[in-house]
């Protein structure tokens, strides 16, 4: 009875792992059984209890996938026009049910097959990532030439040898070499959702500002994403059950040969993708001015790949300690500028940088069914008021950038594309307006109502010069507007900053607002502001609106510009002299549509002369003394400190003597374009102009970029003479 039952469970279990046999031949199945042979490729379904645990948690995680990315299955445009994806949700159905099916088939194959396919699945699962990551992303890709595909290829090649080199296990690499790539493709997506461009390199120092400002958007996976995560489930059971799982067939001759070839062909990838800048010679080039657009061109990873090659700060042509000790000299025999304003002693020196603070209605034909900013186009037409459109670098967020090219006056088009200075560069004392501004015996406060942390202004704003930082634990006033603390509290806190002063002390407040961050999604947040046409598309005030968060957006200017009204007519009333420069960091990242009717332009295909208007941001300098008001027209924010200077009675340093000359020459740099004296606008290639600029802008450009790089990597050859005063 005991060898019956002996032989019943080694039948039943031979049966299980599909071990079927045969009679040998000529045997008769009335003889005694003899030693029969085994199939060696087979499939049998195991019914297990892990088994069915496995395909029960596969059945949730399709379900909870398909119920988030509904919207997006079955969608309505914003033209009212109901659409239902049926091709991807049969896709999905199916995908989802042979995913299930893997969770039961056990496979029977030789060891030599098993390990082949091992090899098979390394080389060939970075093809399937690769175009989900892309159909996620809504890149171009069923257009790349093979040139492009190839490039995409080996990028995502590269972490899945390297895993594999780690592991040695083809389940294992599917699972983490997709995982994270996946992982990053769907961050791409909001990233570029909500701030209009994708991840660049040294997005990753700035985690803690992203998480800091999270809050303030929507998250809606759509279907991509749902077949993404299904299509690496799929995969990852596909190879776990197909590959090898006997670690000690081959001995470890094969192990250590494995480890070495995929460990090589990662060292092969990195060296030829980084150092030798593969990827150009494949046709992946980056569009420092357009990033989104040329994310779709090249593939997501690619482009990201592609910007870490400018992260690195190269010297300038012709640079040494030297050359820009003699442009120094140079400078020196130059005549100063004259002042624009004489308030009689050293004013308070305000600087309020608005959050997202641009004027839509004065950049494409946009008819709203009110004026949502009023004081600000009345402080346009008084006689007394500077102003202009100032020029940023940066679209739909990167705040820092803004605030490292006003403090210091160095500009980011001589630094590699995506750079961050606050996170990379401000890690030493460096020149800025503080430095000069304590110079003259002022006390200099930054105030932003965020966290401290936030693009490590907490380590940064010290290396610039300023005596204080109060960040939002320290503000007194924290009503809030949209989620976020209002500017409304925030000029409340400038003001209490102002009145708390020691008597006679001289004070620079420099301000970041908070209020206008994007998203602009909130359901609670109701907007008052009514759009009646952007370009040629009108719409009806009392239907559905077609541009919501626009509507949202600029419902919240209007409460920034009743809030600035008050805070301007609180320093109108002071006897004492106090001047206020007040400008936007960068545009909102509103509906791409919205921007494309605005503009009257196809946003996929922008020229430079329509791009550049996306980096327009309003400026004002007033002051409750006389001063010199003009329209200075077109100025980049680098400029801004000098005139604010010359606004405040208060000589600058050589270096910003430099900036004011070079204005007359060019009056806007930035990262994206220059625009010359003549209104001709070029293209900016990492600190080089294209469309054939005049010899006199490229000189200008070249000792720009000497004294930058002085100014800012110097080191021991820096020559303060030219940044600082009294040397």
């Amino acid at each position: 009875m005991k060898d019956l039952e002996k032989k019943t469970e080694e039948r039943e279990e031979t049966e299980q792992q599909g071990q079927g046999e045969l009679p040998q031949e000529g045997s008769s199945t009335a003889e005694p059984q003899r030693k029969k042979k085994k199939f060696p490729v087979g499939i049998s379904f195991c019914w297990e209890k892990k088994t069915l645990l496995l395909a029960g948690a596969m059945l949730l995680l399709s379900g909870i996938l398909l119920a988030l990315s509904a919207p997006t299955v079955w969608e309505t445009t914003a033209e009212g026009e109901f659409l239902f994806h049926h091709i991807f949700l049969l896709g999905y159905i199916d995908l989802s049910l042979a995913v299930i099916l893997l969770c039961f088939l056990t496979f029977r194959l030789p060891e030599f097959v098993r390990r082949i396919f091992g090899w098979i699945a390394v080389l060939s699962v970075p093809w399937a990532i690769f175009y989900a990551v892309d159909f996620i992303n809504g890149t171009r890709v069923l257009e790349f030439s093979n040139r492009r595909l190839f490039a995409n290829y080996l990028c995502y090649l590269l972490i899945f040898a390297l895993v594999y080199a780690l592991c040695r296990r083809a389940w294992l690499t599917t699972l983490i070499g997709g995982g994270i790539y996946l992982f990053f493709g769907i961050a791409n997506y909001f990233v570029t959702q909500f701030r209009g461009k994708p991840i660049l390199p040294w997005d990753f120092q700035a985690v803690g500002t992203a998480f800091n400002v999270s809050g303030g958007y929507q998250y809606e996976p759509t279907r991509m994403m749902a077949g993404g995560v299904m299509l690496l489930a799929f995969l990852t059971l596909l190879c776990f059950r197909l590959e090898s799982h006997d670690r000690k067939w081959g001995g470890r001759s094969l192990k250590i040969a494995e480890r070495s070839c995929a460990l090589a062909l990662f060292a092969v990838l990195a060296f030829q993708i980084f150092p030798c800048d593969l990827l150009s010679d494949l046709g992946i080039s980056v569009w420092a001015w357009n990033q989104k657009t040329s994310t779709e061109l090249t593939g997501v990873l690619p482009g990201f790949f592609a910007n870490v090659q400018f992260l690195m700060v190269n010297k300038p042509e012709g640079y040494s300690a030297g050359a820009a000790k003699k442009l120094g000299e140079t400078i020196d025999t130059w005549e100063d500028s004259d002042p624009l304003g004489d308030p009689g002693k050293d004013p308070t020196i305000i600087v309020v940088m608005s959050e997202s603070f641009t004027d839509l209605q004065n950049v494409g034909n946009l008819q709203l069914d009110e004026d949502c900013q009023p004081f600000l186009h009345s402080l346009q037409k008084q006689d007394n008021v500077i102003w202009g459109k100032a020029y940023s670098s940066v679209y739909g967020g990167d705040t820092c950038n803004s605030e490292y090219e006003f403090l210091t006056g160095n500009t980011l088009a001589f630094l590699p594309n995506g750079s961050k200075p606050y996170q990379q560069y401000v890690d030493h004392d460096q020149t800025a307006l503080p430095s000069i501004l304590k110079h003259y015996g002022y006390t200099c406060t930054a105030l932003h109502p965020g966290n401290a942390t936030a693009w490590h202004r907490n380590e940064a704003y010290p290396y610039l010069g300023f005596d204080a930082f109060l960040s939002a634990k320290e503000y007194t006033f924290r009503d809030r507007e949209h989620g976020l603390i209002s500017d409304r509290s925030h000029y409340r806190q400038i003001i209490q900053e102002y009145e708390n002063r020691e008597p006679g002390e001289r004070q620079f407040l420099f301000g970041v607002s908070i209020q206008n961050h994007g998203g602009y999604e909130k359901e609670d947040y109701p907007s008052t502001v009514k759009i009646l046409q952007a370009g040629n598309e009108v719409q009806n005030p009392n239907a559905d609106p077609l541009y919501p968060q626009a509507e949202q957006y600029l419902t919240m200017l209007e409460r920034t510009d009743e809030a600035t009204e008050d805070f301007f007519r609180y320093f109108e009333e002071q006897q004492d002299p106090v001047v206020i420069l007040m400008f936007g960091d960068h545009w909102p990242n509103l509906e791409q549509e919205f921007t494309g009717d605005l503009l009257q332009v196809d946003t996929g295909n922008m020229t430079i002369t329509d791009l550049m208007r996306e980096y327009e941001v309003p400026f004002v300098i007033w002051a409750n003394y006389p001063l010199e008001g003009y329209d200075v027209g077109k100025i980049s924010i680098n400029y801004l400190s000098g005139l604010l200077l010359r606004a405040a009675g208060l000589e600058g340093t050589a270096y910003t003597k430099f900036l004011e000359h070079m204005r007359q020459e060019m009056p806007v740099i930035t990262a994206i374009g220059a625009v010359g004296k003549d209104g001709d606008i070029h293209r900016n290639r990492n600190g080089k102009l294209a469309d054939s600029p005049s010899k006199e802008m490229s000189r200008w450009l070249r000792d720009y970029a000497i004294l930058q790089y002085n100014n800012a990597f110097g080191g021991e050859g820096k020559q303060n003479s030219i940044f600082t005063l009294g040397n």
